[in-house]
């Protein structure tokens, strides 16, 4: 299966909001302890479903860096693109650039 960044997100902010009570939109910018008060259980356990949703691995020494929403879907794109399994989206032109 293909990836597309937006698929990627929506799917990660999915597993999100069944890990949290949280009631605000998610967006790339919001902090997993600090905005939503997972904890590092709470983290292990988001990085294990979306390991296995994905069918890829995340290294526990590259989950040392990831605190927001963005760094996890930043995260699974890396292992994806390195699959061949992200699709990239062309980025739209600016008229008169």
């Amino acid at each position: 299966m293909s990836w597309t960044h937006e698929a990627v997100l929506a799917e990660v902010r999915g597993v999100i909001e069944q890990h949290t009570d949280a009631t605000a939109k998610l967006n790339e910018s919001t902090e997993l302890v600090a905005d939503l008060g997972i904890d590092s259980l709470g983290v292990m356990e988001v990085v294990a479903e979306i390991e296995d949703k994905f069918n890829l691995t995340i290294a526990d020494a590259e989950l040392r860096d990831v605190t927001s929403l963005g760094d996890v879907v930043e995260a699974i794109e890396i292992r994806l693109r390195a699959d061949g399994r992200l699709v990239e989206e062309p980025h739209p032109t600016v008229e008169g650039a």
